[in-house]
This record gives C-alpha cells, structure tokens and sequence, in this order.
C-alpha cells in the first residue's frame, strides 16, 4: 500500500520556455506560464503569468549559431525576468533561446 509522506521542506515550482526571438517574438513552448516583451534587438522581458514569492533562479541558453545568452539579474524580480542575446562579437541579436525557471510560492528560505 502507497502512502502520500509530506514534509516541511518548501518545494520549488520549475517553470520552462522556447522564445524565438527573430523576426516578430513569440512564445514557441511555455505561452501558458509566460508573457513576452520584445524590446528591441536582443531584448526580452518575459513577464510570468503566476509570479513567485521571491525572486527565482533563472538559466538561459541560445539554441542560435553564433549566439549567447544572459540574465540581466539585477532587473529580474519575482514577476518578470530580462533577458539579453549577443553574438560572439557582443553585439545584441535576434536568437531563438530556452529558459529554465526556478522559484518558490513561499517568501522565506529554508
């Protein structure tokens, strides 16, 4: 017989996302849990749909050629994470990256 065992540890929601960033942005997986910005060449603000309680972890990466990708940290907030594309000459860029998130719906550490 399977018992459900429940603990006091706080458990993380992960959220994920495909953006293709070229041409006119748009969601390709993960439009239910985000929103998308586009804020000029290699710009984003994806806005999620059910904010954290805290500001989560975020790690992006750039399924383009010649590309990378990074947070802008100090601007993401519980609700909403920037995100810029440059090519290997640092030049902001148009890319189609993925984005993993990881939060919590409790404000408090463990």
């Amino acid at each position: 017989m399977l018992r459900e065992l429940k603990g006091t540890q706080r458990l993380p929601r992960v959220l994920a996302a495909i953006v293709d960033g070229t041409g006119t942005a748009a969601i390709r997986e993960g439009a239910t849990d985000f929103t998308l910005a586009d804020g000029g060449t290699g710009v984003y603000t994806l806005t999620i749909t059910k904010p954290f309680a805290r500001k989560p972890v975020v790690v992006v990466t750039c399924a383009t050629t010649d590309c990378y990708a990074e947070t802008v940290d100090a601007s993401n907030t519980a609700s909403s994470i920037a995100i810029l594309t440059k090519n290997n000459a640092d030049a902001a860029t148009d890319a189609v990256f993925h984005v993993m998130v990881i939060g919590w719906d409790s404000a408090t550490s463990y």
